[in-house]
């Protein structure tokens, strides 16, 4: 067995997988993620990352052309992710119009269909915070019911979430980017992504899910579980008779605390 079958990064990425399936945020085959490897994992387990194959890609890879991420296969159901990481899982290096399948991917996977908007969401995030790592996607519930009853304005989108619970502007002061209705894939919707991705470390895809990045898996499932929950709040009290926090007080809290808002 090989050493990175025992490493923690692997476990985290199953059992998240695993617990956004349980939360009912990665039904069927829906869900993905990429992880960027830095430069003390690489070494840890060189001898078990070697080139097993090659992949073309038609794709740009911004920037990105050395960096090796774990990346969820396509199809890969979370469910079952506990099961054989060996197939849901890989190691990709990325290459100018290829990439190089260093672990996993066993029985000819392939990477997640979505890796076009992934890599495109990293090359942005590294370039507001050299310290992101992870972008995941998935389908919160509550969150995609909102897209529903919401009026689809970026501003007004974060500034309702924001209102509907003291901790949402401490959160993600940096508010949510929202996109129109777009074919999900690897096709316009990646490049759209990306450019909210570089003000924003979450992004709505209305009536279908979520793209968040951050640093590590604790502060990126904080994000999608903290959004989610208050998705919820706003759906169950559409017919409330009190106001809740105004724009003010939310202004208020991010003085309070620090953290600057538009």
């Amino acid at each position: 067995m090989s050493k990175f079958m025992d490493s923690s990064l692997l476990k985290e990425a199953m059992e998240t997988c695993h617990y956004f399936w349980q939360s009912g945020w990665g039904e069927c085959h829906a869900g993905n993620l990429s992880y960027l490897l830095d430069e003390k994992q690489l070494a840890e387990y060189a001898e078990d990352f070697q080139v097993k194959r090659t992949i073309p890609i038609a794709f740009s890879t911004q920037g990105l052309v050395g960096r090796t991420f774990l990346v969820t296969r396509s199809g890969a159901v979370f469910r079952k992710i506990l099961r054989n990481p060996l197939e849901d899982f890989g190691i990709v290096r990325i290459k100018d119009t290829a990439l190089e399948i260093l672990w996993g991917f066993e029985k000819d996977k392939l990477p997640t269909s979505e890796l076009s908007a992934h890599l495109q969401c990293h090359s942005q995030r590294l370039a507001s915070n050299e310290n992101n790592r992870l972008v995941l996607h998935c389908h919160p519930t509550y969150t995609i019911m909102m897209t529903f009853m919401h009026p689809l304005i970026e501003k007004d989108f974060t500034e309702t979430l924001w209102r509907l619970n003291s901790e949402c502007v401490l959160v993600f002061p940096d508010g949510v980017g929202l996109l129109p209705w777009m074919v999900c894939g690897d096709g316009a919707i990646g490049e759209e992504t990306a450019k909210k991705m570089r003000n924003h470390r979450i992004v709505i895809w209305p009536y279908h899910g979520m793209f968040a990045s951050g640093n590590d898996f604790d502060e990126v499932v904080g994000l999608i579980e903290t959004i989610e929950k208050n998705a919820h709040v706003f759906m169950e009290t559409r017919n409330a008779v009190n106001e809740g926090i105004t724009h003010e007080q939310v202004r208020e809290l991010a003085e309070a605390f620090k953290v600057e808002i538009e």
